[in-house]
């Protein structure tokens, strides 16, 4: 009772303070929705690409070549300009209407026979980031053209040196088949996916990645106000006066601890609700696997609260020491990014932090439709950062207090 009676005092505390309660309820809230609506807000991501104009016959080997290459690309997007003339081209990139455009050579495959790299005609605004961002991967695209061509080359070469009389048709063909074999995709990235979930569900109009991120983000944040509760109970000697009483250490770590815990895994529960029921996450679609991962992932960030609030010696340095683990695990997460958009040694750091296994492990459940089964390891590793955090307070608390 003793252990419950320190929790429930150390709550009080926390309740009684308006301004956390707006920190600890209303802020996460509204940075969910506003962050929803970053990533895609109620309804499928915008196209992000850039517009380029490809000017040139449709029925060329070349242009159909470099339109295809172009279809695949992240970047930019193919699209149909109001006039072709080079005069509108030129408005269309000045008033933002184009990044940029290009006109295709109609005598391409001919000047490549013939052992000369042609160029194309582009119309770019170098002044604009989009105009910069066109023009990198426009240079790209030329560049597998140019490959294409000097393989095409190279094949009727060889069949002119084997006797067979090579002309500017089977250069021809060799281009289509060089420059087809860029269109392949060597590497892949395969993602488990339940067919229990409709592509609308594991989207939910963009809040099924900011949901879980912004739940680890504040679960974090929240630890500011429960570390310097500990704090100021060492500074107003509270804790001093514990000590002499038949409450032993293990057990005002466990009651400070429980209070931690139960603040963190109701803010979490707070916002699953909140996404489940309001935003249309799709929390509820696997209960079980939800509350599970809430309550390994609380037992994590509660740990570390514990750690916090006995390595801080200021209210100032509680502040601190909660805000960069904050930025830090929730940026490493991918909670302001998507870490598929990162790059692979940022992928790799990530994935040794405990953050990432929290949000991957929501992340399985509302957008992958996936169960129970999925999220057994990342819980797991979260109950090991929750046992490292938990042991390394407790070995400065006794050091603390002798």
């Amino acid at each position: 009772m003793n252990v419950i009676d320190l929790m429930l005092k150390d709550l009080a505390q926390i309740l009684r303070d308006r301004k956390s309660l707006m920190f600890l309820i209303v802020m996460p809230v509204v940075f969910t929705v506003a962050m929803g609506f970053v990533f895609g807000g109620y309804g499928a991501p915008a196209d992000s690409r850039v517009p380029v104009a490809v000017i040139g016959d449709p029925t060329d080997a070349v242009y159909t070549a470099f339109a295809d290459m172009a279809a695949l690309s992240g970047v930019i997007r193919i699209v149909s300009p109001a006039a072709s003339d080079d005069a509108s081209l030129r408005i269309a990139v000045r008033d933002g209407k184009l990044a940029a455009a290009v006109r295709m050579p109609a005598d391409y495959l001919r000047t490549s026979f013939e052992g000369s790299t042609p160029l194309l005609h582009t119309i770019v605004d170098v002044a604009s980031t989009g105009g910069m961002t066109a023009r990198g991967e426009l240079v790209n695209l030329s560049m597998r053209l140019t490959a294409a061509a000097a393989t095409a080359r190279l094949t009727v070469i060889v069949l002119s040196e084997g006797g067979k009389p090579a002309g500017c048709d089977d250069f021809k063909t060799a281009f289509v088949r060089a420059a087809a074999s860029w269109l392949e995709q060597p590497d892949s990235l395969v993602t488990t996916v339940s067919s229990a979930l409709t592509e609308r569900e594991r989207n939910a109009g963009g809040f099924a990645h900011t949901s879980p991120s912004m739940i680890l983000q504040f679960s974090i944040a929240a630890l500011i106000s429960a570390a310097g509760i500990i704090v100021e109970e060492r500074k107003s000697r509270t804790l001093e006066r514990l000590m002499t009483t038949r409450i032993s250490r293990p057990r005002i770590l466990l009651g400070h601890y429980l209070a931690v815990f139960t603040q963190v895994f109701a803010q979490c529960a707070l916002l699953v609700l909140f996404g489940a029921v309001v935003l249309r996450v799709q929390y509820f679609h696997a209960p079980v696997a939800t509350l599970l991962v809430t309550i390994c992932g609380s037992a994590f960030v509660a740990a570390l609260g514990l750690l916090i609030g006995i390595a801080s010696r200021s209210e100032e340095q509680a502040v601190a020491f909660s805000l960069i683990p904050m930025f830090l695990l929730a940026g490493l997460g991918g909670a302001w990014v998507p870490l598929e958009f990162a790059g692979h040694a940022f992928q790799t750091i990530a994935r040794l932090t405990p953050g990432f296994w929290m949000v991957d492990a929501y992340k399985g459940i509302v957008q992958r439709g996936l169960g129970v089964q999925s999220v057994l390891t990342p819980s797991a590793i979260l109950l090991g950062w929750a046992l490292l955090f938990g042991l390394l307070a407790v070995l400065r608390f006794r050091r603390q207090t002798g």
